[in-house]
């Protein structure tokens, strides 16, 4: 494992350890930058179109990045940028140059491809973690705000007041005061009922209500037996009542 050792953000070193040609699996551990739990270093070398992207990782306040295996297939000096970024800004730091020296390949030798799969879920988890916390303060700052408005909150001194209790005492007097209109609507409409059951029974004190009734074919109507009859009887198609008082 190759060791960049810096002293300061803005710095650029050259790794004088010796890294072969045909080599694979090669790592690089920085130290002296205090580098974020993911980052990404930019390997570039000549005849490159673009530079490739390794995500680094730090643990345990060590961070390291695997060379690219295709970097170590020729001669020739490899340049890698420490790129740190964030949703806001993305930014190089440090720059590292590091030799490989040339000899001969093995008999048969396939370089094996590079794989970052570790470090891809690594970033990821990073970032989830990173939401996470922030939608956490959001959802703190908003709750200390709620509670300013409440009853007040020490990181807002302006608001002192008791709210929670001023409303609750308003939402009280609003309760009584519904209760009282209820208890007034029932007494008008039980004084109302009265009224009607007077009016229904009249001096007697009796109510009484139709009745029908079938004698020796004929159909009978009632309110009173006592005082009226009404009765109906059918001549062809019609119906016909007679009122017997």
């Amino acid at each position: 494992m190759l060791i960049a050792n810096f002293s300061r953000k803005g710095e650029e070193i050259e790794i004088n350890e010796e890294l072969w040609q045909w080599d694979y699996g090669q790592k690089i551990q920085i130290t002296g930058l205090n580098l974020p739990e993911i980052f990404e270093v930019h390997f570039s070398w000549k005849d490159l179109e673009t530079a490739k992207v390794v995500t680094g990782a730090t643990v345990d306040g060590i961070s390291t990045v695997d060379i690219p295996n295709a970097a170590l297939q020729q001669k020739r000096m490899i340049t890698a940028y420490i790129y740190i970024s964030d949703p806001e800004e993305g930014k190089t730091v440090n720059t590292i140059y590091m030799m490989v020296n040339s000899r001969k390949a093995p008999e048969g030798f396939e370089i094996p491809e590079d794989i970052d799969l570790f470090h891809h879920t690594l970033a990821a988890a990073a970032e989830y973690q990173r939401r996470a916390e922030k939608a956490k303060n959001q959802s703190e700052a908003k709750a200390e705000e709620a509670e300013s408005w409440a009853h007040g909150h020490e990181k807002y001194p302006d608001r002192t007041k008791d709210n929670a209790k001023y409303y609750a005492a308003q939402a009280a007097g609003a309760v009584e005061e519904v209760s009282g209109r209820t208890k007034k609507a029932k007494e008008d409409i039980d004084n109302y009922a009265r009224q009607k059951e007077t009016e229904l029974k009249g001096d007697t004190g009796n109510v009484n209500f139709a009745a029908f009734k079938v004698v020796k074919g004929r159909l009978k109507m009632y309110s009173d037996p006592t005082v009226d009859k009404v009765c109906f009887r059918r001549v062809g198609s019609r119906l016909k009542y007679r009122l017997k008082i």
